[in-house]
C-alpha cells in the first residue's frame, strides 16, 4: 500500500516497471497499490493504481484483492469509520481509460474485521472461448 498525496499526483506517476518488478521479486510481492483519499466523488473511499509487472501485469484496471486489503488498511490505521463499513467504493482503472468500481464491504466482530467482500463494476474489453481436453 503506497498513500499519494492527491489525484494529480497519482495520475502524474510515470512507473519504472523493470525496477518495479525488481523491487517486487526482492520484497516477495505481487506489486503495489498506490492509492489517494482525493477522489472523483465524494461518497469513494479512494482513487487507486495497482501495479504487478512481476505477474504480466503493468497495471490492472480492477482488482479486488487488493481493494480489499486497503479497506483493511484503512480501517487498521484510523481512516475510515467503524460505523460505516459496507459499500465502500474504491474507484480504478480511470488512467487506463477503463474505468472500474470496486465495492468492499468489512464486517468487525468485537471491533476487529471478520469478513471482508468485494465486488463491483468494470468494463469487459473481450471474451475468449476455450475448449479442455481430458483423456
Amino acid at each position: 500500500m503506497i498513500p499519494i498525496r492527491n489525484r494529480t499526483i497519482l495520475d502524474s506517476i510515470q512507473p519504472d516497471f523493470e525496477k518495479v518488478t525488481s523491487v517486487s521479486k526482492n520484497d516477495h510481492v505481487i506489486g503495489y497499490h498506490l492509492f489517494t483519499k482525493d477522489t472523483l466523488s465524494r461518497f469513494d473511499i479512494a482513487c487507486c493504481h495497482n501495479l504487478a509487472p512481476l505477474y504480466g501485469i503493468p497495471e490492472e484496471a480492477a482488482t479486488g484483492t487488493s481493494s480489499g486489503a486497503l479497506a483493511c488498511y484503512l480501517m487498521n490505521n484510523g481512516m475510515l469509520n467503524k460505523e460505516s463499513t459496507d459499500c465502500l467504493v474504491f474507484e480504478q482503472g480511470y488512467s487506463l481509460g477503463r474505468p472500474s468500481e470496486i465495492i468492499v464491504s468489512l464486517s468487525l466482530s468485537n471491533g476487529r474485521i471478520s469478513e471482508i467482500d468485494a465486488s463491483g463494476n468494470a468494463e469487459n474489453i473481450g471474451q475468449k472461448q476455450i475448449s479442455i481436453c481430458c483423456k
